[in-house]
């Protein structure tokens, strides 16, 4: 499957854990495509920093837990998916400008067999 022509869909969950959210990634058929960990990265009120501390903008950190796709879908599969979290995640308060997405070390890269296979 190629996640340039699919389009994706993210069911989310509020965690015990203060602003972290689960998500299930699928496709238009309800399919299983990925499992995330989301975290809103909020910048402190200006008030709270030292006057010359940088501007920092807030972001969404995501973790992708678990994917079933093919190494070469990365690049597709977060940009389907930032378009897709971005809005989905703004609230009055919080509008973040990008997503960084972090990965867990792929089974294959363990395992030294040479496979591009995400799963």
């Amino acid at each position: 499957m190629l996640i340039q022509d699919v389009n994706l869909a993210v069911t989310l969950a509020r965690t015990l854990w203060f602003n972290t959210y689960r998500g299930k990634v699928t496709d238009e058929l309800d399919n299983y495509l990925a499992t995330l960990r989301i975290i809103p990265c909020l910048p402190l009120d200006r008030s709270e920093v030292p006057a010359d501390a940088p501007e920092v903008i807030p972001y969404l950190l995501v973790l992708v837990e678990d994917a079933v796709m093919e190494a070469a879908d990365l690049i597709p599969f977060e940009s389907k998916l930032s378009e897709v979290l971005l809005p989905q995640m703004q609230r009055e308060h919080f509008r973040p400008e990008f997503c960084h997405f972090v990965y867990p070390s792929p089974s294959y890269m363990a395992q030294g067999n040479g496979s591009s296979k995400i799963n």
